[in-house]
């Protein structure tokens, strides 16, 4: 749905916080270093021990200058590209309407996208000063700068292999979240940088029960595109194009939820999503929706055609009127208690 910015609600029925502990700082508390997104800093902090032969030490200096000349031109192409595409297509929908009202009520959100679409993810949603997630290694390196040309704050860790790549990332973006008085509005593709396509991992709900915040689903997508041979078909854009940007939401996730709601969510968001994917594909191709490679099997449309979006809870959809419990613009979060699964 995309609604008007509706005035901000009182808050008159919700309890004070608890005195924070002391292991556990007020939630208004400036974030620390440690809870901020580290974004390109980690390339230059994390460094490993040069090797004692020399050509390994040759190899390791040349690999990190192609490496750090591959993360100032890309991103720059990369830009000018998607420059191109915009300046020369039709852009249908946005969500723009619908995230501000979103920030203005709540404060912050989480939105969920599928990682077929990350091509345009840092440019399609330039212009709203989010933060999102990167992986650790090369790859990472090159992509966080791209995301930082386009306006993004970066946490670096997720689900990457090996021990020096795999930093657990979900209780800092809680904990920055919690803290951070300012907008915080994260966006993160929920099937991972390796998939399996089109499955929800459950990392960013267990952030939005924490923080109390809503979660938003969005999509970018294209009728010209080229499908990359990608694990999950990676979509990229052509110019002279027809795109369809599109918001959905807000849905909730309940603080007091048990492991068991939690994945019950997970399988109702994750189902929301592909509907969304599925309505993106038909927005673009004006043709029914063919399920591409890797899309659920037994995949059966539920949404009636003018009026998207399901409801788990009462309040999911209903922009003005959020459960009493959910977090408020200018207000600090309630600390919640220690989440062992994060």
């Amino acid at each position: 749905m995309t609604a008007a910015i509706p005035p901000a609600q009182p808050a008159t029925d919700r309890p004070s916080p608890d005195p924070p502990s002391p292991d556990r700082p007020s939630p208004d508390e400036a974030p620390s270093a440690a809870h901020a997104p580290i974004g390109s800093r980690l390339d230059l902090e994390q460094s490993r021990r040069p090797s004692r032969k020399p050509w390994r030490r040759l190899r390791g200096w040349l690999s990190s200058a192609v490496v750090g000349l591959a993360a100032w031109v890309i991103p720059r192409l990369y830009t000018g590209y998607c420059r191109l595409v915009w300046a020369t297509s039709r852009i249908d929908g946005g969500g723009r309407e619908f995230m501000e009202a979103v920030t203005v009520k709540h404060g912050r959100f989480v939105a969920l996208l599928w990682h077929q679409e990350v091509f345009t993810v840092a440019w399609s949603w330039r212009r709203h000063g989010g933060y999102t997630l990167a992986s650790v290694g090369n790859f990472g390196r090159i992509i966080t700068r791209m995301l930082e040309r386009c306006g993004f704050q970066v946490f670096r860790g997720g689900s990457s292999t090996g021990t020096r790549r795999k930093l657990a990332v979900v209780p800092v973006m809680t904990e920055h979240m919690l803290r951070t008085p300012d907008p915080v509005l994260y966006g993160v593709t929920v099937d991972g940088s390796h998939g399996p396509p089109f499955r929800l991992k459950i990392g960013m709900l267990r952030v939005a029960r924490a923080c109390r915040a809503p979660i938003v689903l969005a999509r970018c997508w294209y009728a010209r595109r080229l499908e990359l041979p990608t694990w999950d078909r990676t979509g990229f854009p052509l110019p002279f194009n027809r795109i369809s940007q599109r918001m959905i939401g807000p849905y909730w996730i309940p603080p007091d939820a048990t492991t068991a709601d939690l994945e019950r969510h997970r399988e109702f968001l994750e189902a929301e999503l592909n509907e969304l994917a599925a309505l993106s594909y038909e927005d673009v191709d004006r043709r029914p929706f063919t399920p591409p490679p890797g899309f659920p099997s037994g995949f059966r449309r539920r949404w009636h055609p003018r009026s998207p979006g399901l409801a788990m809870s009462p309040h999911d959809h209903a922009l003005d009127d959020p459960p009493p419990w959910a977090c408020r613009a200018g207000e600090p979060i309630e600390a919640p208690a220690p989440d062992d699964e994060a």
